[in-house]
């Protein structure tokens, strides 16, 4: 009797190991380019945030935090330069958003590829 409570127990947690987890947390890549500049941003939606990880092939690193966010697009703040900068993403257009919300600031839109999968969580 206990060989075979001991087999279903092992049974089960070996089977409970197989089920796939859920990977909310995946890691997404956005290549987009505008007239004057390329850009390459780093996002998660459910660590709500973006990085900013090249500016035409220098490497940087400006992290902006998601304020909303879809499935399909995201809103988040940050600073570049000392100035405050909210980023606007929406994969129904690919169309990524940089404003500055300084008058020395400058406006920046961009077209992006579409969203590749570097890291599942």
């Amino acid at each position: 009797m206990l060989f075979k409570f001991f087999l279903k127990f092992t049974i089960t947690l070996i089977i409970i190991a197989f089920i796939p987890k859920n990977s909310n947390a995946n890691i997404y890549e956005l290549n987009c380019k505008n007239k004057k500049n390329t850009t390459v941003w780093v996002y998660s939606n459910k660590r709500k945030q973006i990085i900013l990880t090249k500016i035409n092939s220098s490497k940087t690193k400006v992290n902006f935090k998601m304020d909303r966010q879809t499935p399909s697009s995201f809103t988040s703040n940050g600073s570049i330069g000392g100035l405050q900068t909210n980023v606007t993403y929406s994969q129904n257009s690919n169309e990524l958003a940089m404003l500055q919300k300084s008058l020395r600031g400058s406006n920046q839109f961009y077209m992006c590829s579409k969203p590749k999968l570097i890291k599942e969580e």
